[in-house]
């Protein structure tokens, strides 16, 4: 995972978490393996204190050797929130609307039965 400087407030993160995490529970009803990640960043300095900062989670899948095939964030879009999936092996980024699950559900699915296939 690389660590982004997308930093979110408190609520966004636990939000968006959320809804990785119920995405999740859809990919894991069709064998595909994934992880939610969260991220806060501390300031371990003595006498130093700084407030949390927290990174917008992101929910890692992987291909059945449990190598990394693709990453989900939620990002927001023109009307609502939306999925962005970043496959590792492509440059581009695909954005499905969060309220139409199951387009981004059947994408990823369907890239990791090929992976599955392929490895």
């Amino acid at each position: 995972m690389v660590v982004a400087s997308d930093l979110v407030t408190r609520d966004v993160a636990a939000l968006y978490g959320t809804v990785l995490a119920a995405f999740n529970d859809e990919l894991k009803r069709y064998g595909v393996a994934g992880r939610v990640v969260r991220v806060i960043r501390l300031r371990l300095c003595p006498h130093d204190y700084a407030v949390p900062r927290y990174v917008s989670p992101e929910l890692e899948v992987r291909g059945a050797d449990r190598q990394l095939r693709a990453t989900v964030t939620i990002v927001p879009s023109s009307k609502d929130l939306a999925y962005c999936v970043r496959p590792v092996d492509d440059d581009l980024r695909f954005l499905f609307p969060v309220k139409e699950a199951a387009e981004a559900l059947a994408f990823l699915v369907g890239r990791a039965r090929d992976w599955q296939a392929s490895r």
